[in-house]
């Protein structure tokens, strides 16, 4: 059976991890703190946004408790409330005054968020002021309960706290936070099934959505922070009855403590807020439609397996290393603007780490092994090409390389070609072992070759004991300059051979003579094949006159490089040479001018 690719592996691990049955493996737990910082990120992005208007803080803030520094003693005995409000805690009746007095003027309602699950400290007939003082708005005023687990003999427990008093409506204050400590979301059905169900009936739902008269969803609703601690509209407590007529009328309005010195901090996307104001933010996400939601785990499963099966399909389809690695990100830069934009507009919560993750870390490695492979190919056909090319030129063609070696097709070239054979050597190898006669002609070629490539020249075929090269294709450095190099190369060759033939004589083995013939012309260069196979060669009648002034050698024995009148012109008096005559040369129209090359003068 095949095994998967590794690559696969890596695009399967995020998206199993992903899947809400998994999210609570390590690895999953880090996929979710993910989530949360990239939410906390989009709500940086988003900036501050207008709170609910509906929607009012009735704070017990640094003021309220100061109020003896804030005003004198005559102006405090104006008011009722001003002269009963000092230090934290105020007596109940004092909390009810001020929840009464909004709910006179008109407030739809009023929640509490301080929870009074123990009897006052000032005694029963605080608590029965607080009772008879709110009873004509019994409906409309939402007292709160807390939830928590508190360690008892070495045993944690869970604890639920409800208020004392026989109000109709309470609500939980909890609020759930992410693995980084942020506050973030309502808990939703399911978690209070699984953490309220042992206590007795009846089981306070959230605060923010009996606020709102709604039930809660089975997941958690995340809280859309509008920013900031002070952007949720809020009033000092001190200053209750200072609002002009109507302010209150209709509104929702949270009392509870907002100062710094009653603790009650909690780190949020927007940096720390109070409990209230984080209750607050809590209230609008509800009332206002703007919380943010999950899909549901079948839904989101759905999600993660076709975005799964999405990556897979381009990252296969992509034929190289940087295609695959561009594809990844182009992916991840997708997941990442549609989450933002689904959360933005939609107020929708996806699961954009595993979004993010798969196509990165599967590209990743299938990127990084494409790279690897790759890099092999690469090093094999430049191992390759380097035996047909010089070093310079190899770089040169790396550097640039269009469609030279890739597309069938050729364009008009001026170059010299060169043919090198060996005379006579079919009785010889008739005389040699297999083994022999392969060892001998790699040695002979060996040291022809070189002779090319220490010139920059391009080994096009070897042919049996034959050989062909061009100086001047695909690069040219000039006509004269080639014509150099391969007047340099030829003399090269024949001095190869000449060692080549010492070495034999003291093998007593019969020597080896070659023929060389040189032309300078145009010529037709590029690839011949078919899209399979492309080989890169020269046509045109130069190549044939080269052919043909190899084989006039034979006429000559006593000259073994014989070049033509063309090259000449190019080698100038550079050139030492025996004039050997015009000659007539199939395929060539006219008489050809034919030259022994002797060697090259130095340059004047």
């Amino acid at each position: 059976m095949r095994r998967p690719p590794l690559w696969g592996l890596a695009l399967l691990v995020p998206l199993l991890l992903a899947l809400p049955a998994l999210r609570s493996s390590p690895v999953g737990v880090a996929l979710v703190a993910a989530d949360a910082a990239i939410g906390t990120q989009f709500f940086r992005l988003r900036g501050v946004r207008p709170s609910a208007s509906s929607l009012v803080v009735l704070a017990v803030d640094g003021d309220s408790l100061a109020l003896d520094r804030l005003l004198g003693p005559q102006e405090r005995r104006r008011s009722a409330l001003w002269r009963r409000m000092g230090p934290w805690p105020w007596p109940r009746a004092l909390q009810a005054e001020l929840a009464a007095a909004v709910l006179e003027r008109g407030a739809a309602r009023v929640v509490f968020n301080v929870v009074y699950a123990q009897p006052s400290r000032f005694g029963a007939a605080d608590d029965r002021a607080f009772s008879d003082r709110l009873a004509p708005w019994r409906d409309r005023v939402i007292l709160a309960s807390a939830y928590g687990r508190q360690m008892q003999d070495g045993v944690e427990r869970a604890q639920l706290d409800r208020p004392i008093y026989a109000f109709p409506r309470t609500g939980l204050t909890t609020l759930l936070q992410s693995p980084q400590g942020l506050t973030d979301s309502i808990p939703g059905s399911e978690w209070l099934r699984n953490n309220l169900e042992s206590f007795a009936p009846p089981r306070p739902d959230p605060l923010p959505f009996v606020a709102a008269g709604r039930r809660p969803p089975p997941q958690p609703l995340g809280i859309n922070y509008p920013g900031p601690a002070g952007v949720v509209s809020s009033v000092p407590a001190w200053r209750v009855l200072e609002q002009p007529a109507g302010f209150w009328r209709g509104r929702t309005v949270l009392l509870g403590a907002t100062a710094p010195e009653l603790g009650g901090l909690q780190e949020t996307a927007f940096g720390p807020q109070s409990g209230t104001e984080v209750q607050a933010a809590a209230l609008a996400s509800v009332s206002a439609g703007v919380g943010l939601w999950r899909l549901e785990p079948t839904p989101e499963t759905l999600l993660l397996l076709g975005w799964g099966v999405t990556t897979a399909l381009l990252l296969r389809r992509s034929p190289s290393a940087s295609a695959v690695l561009a594809a990844g990100w182009a992916l991840a830069a997708v997941a990442l603007a549609l989450g933002g934009l689904l959360w933005a507009q939609a107020f929708l919560v996806l699961p954009w780490a595993a979004l993010i993750a798969m196509p990165l870390v599967a590209g990743s490695v299938r990127g990084g092994g494409q790279w690897l492979r790759e890099s092999r190919e690469r090093a094999y056909l430049h191992q390759v090409l380097a035996r047909r090319i010089s070093p310079t030129l190899l770089k040169d063609i790396l550097r640039e390389p269009g469609p030279l070696w890739t597309q069938v097709g050729g364009s008009r070239a001026d170059c010299v070609v060169l043919f090198t054979d060996l005379v006579g050597f079919t009785p010889l190898s008739a005389q040699l072992e297999p083994p022999a006669l392969f060892a001998l002609l790699n040695n002979y070629f060996e040291a022809i070759a070189t002779a090319v490539i220490e010139e920059q020249g391009l080994l096009d075929k070897f042919i049996g004991d034959s050989l062909m090269a061009e100086f001047g294709v695909p690069r040219s450095r000039g006509d004269r300059q080639e014509a150099l190099a391969a007047a340099r190369a030829a003399l090269a060759m024949r001095a190869s051979l000449g060692a080549l033939n010492a070495t034999l004589e003291r093998d007593g083995r019969p020597t080896l003579r070659q023929g060389i013939g040189l032309h300078f012309g145009e010529v037709i260069a590029g690839n011949l094949g078919s899209s399979q196979r492309l080989e890169f060669t020269v046509v045109g009648s130069t190549v044939n006159v080269a052919s043909r002034l190899e084989g006039l050698t034979r006429r000559f024995p006593e000259h073994s490089i014989l070049i033509s009148g063309e090259l000449l012109a190019l080698l100038g008096e550079r050139a030492a040479v025996v004039p050997l005559g015009a000659h007539t040369v199939k395929g060539w129209p006219t008489l050809l001018e034919v030259y022994a090359l002797e060697g090259l003068r130095p340059e004047r």
